[in-house]
């Protein structure tokens, strides 16, 4: 594992449109930067539907609880040997509300032993966890959890995997971020949900200035994903990248469209805990993720805010 200061960057994956691989992409390039590139990552999961924690979970035989374990199939069969953590979202962002009893970092962080790996895991059924939480709070909870800990001298990476929704919990995760990045899948319609996104970003930036005096909120660039490999030159499919690439929207914000698509890769959906990096999928997913985490890398790095 590497030492010393991080300077990380916090990053938000997210799209007001649901079904984009959203989840996958924090999974697959949070799991690559920290197993084979060797930096620090911290997954941070916001969304309700907690796919990211349960997929993690499932992976490295951990869970919150063993009736969440049981019904999410992690070592259905051996209780004695199953690895429960108590680190959940729902300590973070209660954690907010007492500034002389902050949230202990074991209750809020689970670290995966052996990895450069660590995950803040989603709270099944949240909302209603969190109901007599006021929006401040929820609002507020990750930015000062990092803050307070000073995790981005701790953490190269820092990725939050975003609610498909406008909520609270989406003001939550843009708050802390220096970037967000955006799945988009190549059919039609798919730039309503960048569209309705940015007018998200503009308002959060506008009435919540304080938060980024000091660090701007930048828009990394759209990722077209779910793109398969043997399909991805026939003529529907190259029209539908073409109208992502030269949409007005992007053209008018300035939005940058990776230059590597992300493959559909069937594992992805059968198998939770499969891992494209500790696959053997060395044809097209493999190679293609490692482009395309090369060049998310390279924007990360364009400035130093």
């Amino acid at each position: 594992m590497s030492e010393g200061k991080h300077n990380g960057k916090v990053i938000s994956f997210i799209n007001m449109k649901g079904g984009v691989g959203k989840t996958t992409l924090t999974k697959e390039i949070g799991f690559r930067l920290a197993n084979s590139l060797n930096y620090k990552v911290l997954l941070i999961d916001i969304d309700p539907q907690i796919n990211l924690t349960q997929s993690i979970f499932k992976r490295f035989g951990f869970a919150q609880s063993k009736d969440l374990a049981n019904k999410s199939n992690i070592e259905e069969n051996s209780d004695n040997n199953l690895k429960i953590t108590e680190a959940s979202i729902q300590n973070v962002l209660e954690g907010n509300i007492s500034l002389s009893n902050p949230t202990d970092l074991d209750k809020a962080i689970f670290n995966i032993p052996n990895t450069n790996l660590s995950i803040i895991p989603g709270e099944f059924g949240l909302e209603f966890l969190t109901r007599n939480l006021n929006s401040s709070n929820l609002e507020n909870g990750i930015y000062n959890f990092i803050d307070d800990n000073n995790l981005k001298d701790q953490f190269d990476y820092i990725l939050i995997d975003c609610p498909p929704t406008y909520s609270s919990y989406t003001i939550a995760a843009l708050k802390p971020s220096n970037y967000y990045v955006v799945p988009v899948k190549p059919e039609a319609y798919s730039m309503l949900g960048v569209d309705m996104l940015e007018k998200v970003v503009d308002e959060t930036k506008k009435t919540n200035k304080v938060y980024f005096k000091d660090k701007d909120l930048k828009n990394l660039g759209i990722i077209i994903t779910n793109v398969k490999a043997k399909e991805k030159e026939k003529p529907g499919i190259l029209n539908l990248i073409n109208d992502i690439e030269n949409s007005r929207i992007l053209k008018e914000n300035g939005i940058r469209v990776f230059k590597n698509h992300f493959l559909h890769n069937s594992s992805l959906q059968s198998d939770m805990s499969y891992l494209i990096d500790t696959s053997n999928a060395e044809k097209y997913s493999k190679p293609n993720l490692v482009k395309l985490t090369e060049e998310f890398v390279s924007y990360t790095r364009e400035d130093t805010k």
